[in-house]
Parts: structure tokens; sequence; C-alpha cells
């Protein structure tokens, strides 16, 4: 094996560095090279990258000149774009492998002349061809090595201070140091095969389907961990596991290149904050991507799984049980005892206690809004998760939802959701479970796949016209804290409508997963099935969002409207006899204030007549015909009505018994 560099270049890179300054004059952007010595024809290519004009020897099939070869569009749109957005530091060290021509590596090693760079390329034309380019470019930064990493390469045994040499580079001046470099010289032959797909990139033949044979140095994927870059140029399909393997300990802040199979993101993205790691690595439809947003000071990364704990002994170990089923240590559970007073919080305590991934923190009673806001703000991971402590969800749920989400990077994932009957309403057959009302809209299936999770894309907006279920979904962290959505703290009740409502506004695309499911348990207890005052508290949030939307100036509020009026008609159905007036009062009041703020024509593109409320359509035209004609409004938004607080309403019948 021959290690090239620009100081130090074999007789075949002179060869055809002297064809190149006799043959190239005048050429155009790629121009066939005859050699002499029978090597294969190279061609020249012009390159600009990272600022710095480089010419690039190659043996690629030409292509047309209004056409960019795949190794130049990825420089454009992958490696360009992730380092302009990234602050390297001003010294460091580069491995590049599959470097091709050096379609990379070289731009690079032009712009950061006091990084050092190494490349490694499996096939033997590439590798020629490099050198070449290498030894013409005039570089002293940049060097190379015939071969590539095999999952079947013999181990290498190394000193103890190898890595400590690479990681100290400086004090040589070079790198690889000598124990790292003679482990590359002299790695034995390894089968390879190219991939006719994938533009003959060589891969292990094992993990080929067919292809052309190949045998070139196989190197211990081990070595990687020992290299110790800075900075990870990743092209090698087949070995892409045992190489992320490798980098789990590796001190490298910053990972870029291609996938060609899916890796679990946690094999790649460092748990510990002492490499806060950066990663672009596109796979397919995918992107793996880990940002500067995603290593902010103290964020950890992975999902916190916050539980609303308030008086639920009955069902509480139930709920963590199967949250702690999957042994994923990316996912914590933060069990948040809002002031219970039935023992809840002893029971976590003793039974869960000594737990790695649970951890139990206690608050006076604030409500179910309150706990959720004190365990987000005590969590310090990069994603977050909201369930109830009556619920129990599928043990792969919450880890798919994590990939999905850092392949992905959508501000919100859900998962699909049961309705869960225990108990008497179960009869005797047991626990039963029956599909939610998305089972229809869901029907077609999914159209989107990473490994073995199955998946379709769908606008957020949707939120706005479904039931409330915060408790399915995984939230960027910085999504949330961007747009400033919480729970609102004063009300008591249907807190995570206007969490959902802003969600659904703000969140863009978002990804549902098909086959993993949160059993949303269905009893006499729940909230929703109350026919009391606490079904007034809707209108204070709606008022909420409605200010929100004057205030960030949506460009259409007719979804909100329309989930408004599904709210007016799901509450009207299920309210107590003695409340149905009142709350006919606060539904008509409240359109009205509406149609005065936004203007007339808001309530003439919905129908009020499917809602179900009495003469709801001759009552708000009733008022608005009361009220004083004029343009919208705004400030109306901020007046109240008695009627649509929950407390004037208990008040209020309080008076009359």
């Amino acid at each position: 094996m021959t290690f090239w560099t620009s100081a130090r270049a074999g007789p075949l890179a002179e060869t055809l560095v002297d064809t190149l300054s006799g043959a190239l004059s005048g050429a155009g952007p790629e121009r066939p090279l005859a050699h002499q010595r029978g090597a294969d024809a190279l061609q020249r290519q012009r390159l600009r990258g990272f600022g710095q004009d480089v010419e690039i020897l190659h043996g690629e099939a030409p292509v047309r000149a209004a056409e960019a070869r795949w190794q130049v569009q990825d420089l454009r749109q992958i490696y360009e774009l992730f380092l302009a957005s990234r602050v390297l530091p001003k010294s460091g060290t580069c491995l590049d492998i599959g470097a091709g021509a050096g379609w990379f590596a070289l731009p690079f090693a032009a712009a950061f002349p006091d990084w050092q760079v190494l490349c490694l390329e499996a096939d033997a034309a590439r590798y020629q061809a490099l050198a070449a380019t290498i030894a013409q470019s005039g570089l002293s930064n940049i060097r190379c090595c015939h071969g590539g990493f095999h999952p079947e390469a013999s181990p290498v045994s190394l000193p103890e201070d190898a890595q400590y040499q690479s990681l100290n580079w400086k004090k040589a001046g070079v790198y690889p140091p000598a124990p790292l470099r003679a482990a590359l010289d002299q790695a034995p032959p390894a089968r390879f095969c190219a991939l006719p797909g994938l533009e003959e990139r060589l891969a292990p033949a094992q993990s080929s389907l067919g292809g052309r044979p190949q045998h070139s140095p196989g190197f211990d994927p081990a070595l990687l961990t020992a290299l110790a870059p800075d900075l990870l140029r990743l092209e090698a399909p087949g070995v892409e596991i045992e190489l992320a393997a490798a980098l789990r300990t590796a001190p490298t802040h910053f990972v870029t290149g291609r996938l060609f199979s899916h890796v679990p993101s946690a094999d790649l993205i460092r748990a510990d904050r002492d490499c806060a790691r950066q990663i672009y690595l596109p796979h397919g439809p995918h992107v793996l991507r880990r940002d500067f947003e995603d290593n902010l000071p103290g964020r950890r990364p992975g999902l916190d799984v916050v539980v609303a704990l308030y008086n639920g002994r009955d069902y509480i170990a139930e709920c963590l049980d199967s949250l702690l089923a999957e042994d994923d240590p990316q996912i914590r559970v933060l069990v948040v005892d809002d002031g219970s007073s039935d023992g809840s919080g002893d029971l976590v305590a003793e039974r869960y206690g000594s737990h790695p991934r649970l951890r139990l923190l206690h608050k006076p009673n604030g409500g179910c809004a309150s706990a959720r806001n004190y365990g987000r703000a005590r969590s310090d991971a990069t994603h977050i998760a909201f369930v109830d402590a009556d619920d129990r969800v599928d043990p792969a749920l919450f880890s798919q939802l994590l990939e999905l989400a850092r392949y992905s990077g959508c501000n919100i994932v859900e998962g699909d959701f049961l309705l869960f009957e225990t108990g008497a309403q179960a009869g005797a057959a047991g626990a039963q479970h029956q599909p939610s009302y998305e089972a229809a809209r869901f029907a077609s299936g999914p159209s989107h796949q990473l490994g073995e999770i199955a998946y379709c894309l769908r606008p957020s907006l949707e939120l706005m016209q479904g039931q409330p279920s915060i408790w399915r979904r995984l939230y960027r962290r910085d999504f949330l804290d961007h747009r400033q959505i919480s729970f609102p703290e004063h009300v008591r009740a249907f807190d995570d409508q206007i969490f959902q409502l802003l969600c659904a506004q703000h969140g863009g695309e978002m990804a549902h997963v098909f086959g993993v499911s949160y059993h949303y348990r269905q009893h006499s207890g729940q909230d929703i099935k109350q026919g009391d005052s606490r079904h007034f508290y809707s209108f204070n949030m709606y008022r909420e969002v409605f200010l929100r939307a004057d205030r960030e100036a949506w460009p259409d509020i007719l979804p909100v409207v329309e989930s408004l009026l599904n709210t007016l008609s799901w509450s009207y159905a299920g309210l107590s006899a003695d409340l149905k007036e009142t709350y006919q009062q606060a539904a008509v009041a409240f359109l009205a204030m509406l149609a005065r703020s936004f203007g007339p024509r808001l309530l003439e593109a919905v129908s009020l007549e499917r809602v179900g409320i009495e003469g709801l359509e001759f009552l708000v035209a009733q008022a608005l015909r009361r009220g004083p004609q004029q343009v919208a409004d705004h400030g109306l938004l901020h007046l109240e009505d008695w009627r649509w607080q929950p407390e004037f309403i208990e008040m209020q019948r309080a008076l009359q018994s």
C-alpha cells in the first residue's frame, strides 16, 4: 500500500501531472486525458468549493455541460451548507471515508490550510485519480490511503497512546500518527463489490447484491475511534453500523456525508455533554440532523416524558411500567406529583425510587397544566412528551417517535391511539381496545418508511379539527420554546386545547407513525365526561388563541373558527340540562364578539346550524343587529363576559340555589 501526499508523490502521479501540464492547456470544464504507461484516461474538472478554486482529476463517466455531477451536487447541497452554518476551530483533523477523487477533501483542504485531511478510498482506480489530484494540487495538508473499512477486517493491535497521539497531532505536526499510519499501510486485502445502483461505490462483499468484485485493503472499524477525527465525512455503504459503533466514544464534533441504510440515531449522537456533536447525514428522503439548537448548554440529547400525577394511585403503576418497558437510555420519565392526597407519590417513590430512568418531582397542587409545565421546566432533553397518569403506551411508541423526529426534523411526531377500557366498563372480557376516530382518516396507510418505522406526513393544521390528544405526541423542545407554547395554568380543565391549537398553527409538516399506539383509558372520572361548568373554560382558551392570532397576524383564522364550532357542538351535547341555556348565551356572545372583531364575513364562511345549539344562527344575527354597525375592531377581543368564566357560572348557580 502507498500513502500519497503532495510532498511525496509516486511515479504514477508524477506521470499524470506531467501529462496534464501539456495536454490540457485551453481545455473546457471537462476533457478526456490520454496519458502514458497504460493508465486509464482521466479528466480534469475545475471546481469551486468552500470559496476555493481547485482542479479534480477523475475517471468518472462524462456528463453534459448542463448537468452537475452527483459529487458536485453533494458538495453544494450538503457539505457547503452544513459547514457554512457551523463554527469550525482554526485547526483540526478531517477524515474523508470514501473520498473518491477528492471532490470534498481537496476544496476543504484548500479552504482550511491549518487542518490535516486524511482521505480513504477503497476503489483502486478512484484512489489513483485521488493521488494524482493531491500530487498536482500543491497542498501539504492532505494525504490519501488506499483501502476501506470492512466489518470482517482483522482486528488491529495498537499502542495504548495511539488515540492520544491523534488527539495531540499538533505536537508532531502529522496526522495520522505513526502507529495508525502503519496499521493502515499494513492492512491485509478484503473483498469488496461495486454497487451498480450507487454509482459503483464499493461495499463489503457480504453486504452487497452482485456487482463487480475487487480486493482492496480492509480496515478494522475500531481504527476510527483511534483516528479520533474532529470532522468526519462518511460514505461507506455496508459498514455504517460498525462505524457508528466506533464513533460512540470518538471525540468527533462534526459528522456529515451520506447514509445508505438506516443507522439508529443513538449510535451516532453522543449522549454525553462533553462532545456536542453536530450532524448532517442525508439518508434517502430523510436527514439525520443535529444542530446547534440541540447542543444548548445543559441540553441532553434524548426525550423526557412528563407524567402529571394527581390521585392516580389506581393507574400510575400500569402507566409507568408501560413507559419503562423498553429499556431505552435516551428516554426518561419525569413524574410530577401535583399534591396528591391518596399516596400516589409515595407509591411511585417506593416502587420506582431506584430506577435510573425515572425521576419523581413533588409540588403543591396547581392543576394538570401546572404539573405539565413544572415537569417541562425541569427537563433538560431536546424532545419532550406528555402522558396522562391513567393511560399506558406500547413499549416501542416513544422510541420510534424519537427516532423519526431526529431523521425527519419534524416539530411534532405522533403515534396511533386506541380507546382503552378496563373494569366494569370492559365487561367480562377484560381490557378492551377500540380504534379511535382517526382510523378512517389514516385508512390509506403509510407512505414513507424509515427502517422498520412506517409513517405518513400530514400538515399540522389538521390538528385544529381533531380532539385534543397531546399525550401521544413528541415535540421538539426548541419549537415549543421559540413559539412560546405552554399549558395555561389559570384553567383547571381542558388545558390541552390551547396547547394543541398553537401547535397546529405553527407545527408545519408533522409525521404520523403507524403500528405503535397510545392507550387512552376510558372511565367515568375523566374531565371530558363531566357535564359541569368546566366546559365553559373553552371560551377562555379560544379567546387566548384569537388574541395570539391577532398579535401574530395569522393569515387564516378560519380553521380556528371551525375548531371552535366543533368544541361548542361537543360540549353542548354533553352538558347537564341546567347549564345548556347559559352555554347557549355564552356561545352567542362569543361568536358575536368574533364577528365584530374580525368582520361579519367571518361567520358567513361557516355553518352555525351544524353546532346543534338551538337557534344559534338566528341569535347571533340578532346580537349583531343590536350592536353598533362598525368596521372590524380587534380591541373587542380583550373584553370579558362573565358567561365565559366557570367560576362565575358556579357563583350564579350557588345564588340561585
